[in-house]
Formats: structure tokens, sequence, C-alpha cells
């Protein structure tokens, strides 16, 4: 509809001081130069994403609150837009790492190309 997509949040409610549950971020340019990406990415273990998902990387970490977040890091092949899926696992019978690397699958064609 003519806007630019920045962000978008899914929480418990729609005070500030919610959980929230899924948080989808685009930025450009990038805050994270590819150096910053790297260590991110070794500091959480992350893997790569699967295929033509790529580049990026897919990894768990505990937030302030002690919740552990799936989350996904994709950017453009010359670094100057990043997407970035956090989804707060907990939800019984699913895999939130999974799940937060299919919303970026989707996602990615329309917010990063």
């Amino acid at each position: 509809m003519g806007r630019h997509f920045e962000s978008c949040t899914v929480s418990k409610g729609s005070g500030i001081k919610d959980e929230e549950g899924l948080l989808i971020e685009v930025f450009d340019p990038s805050p994270i130069s590819p150096e910053g990406l790297e260590k991110t990415k070794t500091t959480t273990q992350g893997n790569d994403l699967p295929g033509a998902l790529g580049p990026g990387f897919a990894a768990r970490r505990k937030n302030a609150q002690d919740q552990v977040i799936a989350f996904v890091y994709g950017w453009t092949p010359d670094y100057k837009r990043l997407l970035t899926i956090n989804l707060v696992e907990g939800a019984p019978g699913r895999d939130s790492l999974a799940d937060a690397t299919e919303f970026f699958r989707q996602l990615k064609p329309l917010l990063l190309t």
C-alpha cells in the first residue's frame, strides 16, 4: 500500500510491557557489519540457512527475561539489507527454529528483493 515495512511485532497484548512472541524486522541499511554477523553466528552457534535461503543463519539465544528465542538473520549478498525473525519458544509440539526459518523463507522474496 505504498508504505515501507520496518518491523512487525506480535505480543500477548497491546501494552509496551507485554510479552513479545514474534518480532520481524527489516534493516536498510543493515546496522550489523559482515564481521558482526559472523561473530553473532559464531557466539550463538548458528547454522547456515539451507540452500537458496542464504546468505544467513539460524540459532537460539536467551533474552533478558531468560526466555529462549529462536532467530533467523538473513541478508542481501551485498550486506546492505538485513531481515531478522525472532520467535519466543514454548508452544507445545512446535519447533520454533523451524517455524522462524519458515517465516523467513516466505518473507525473504517480499522484504529482501
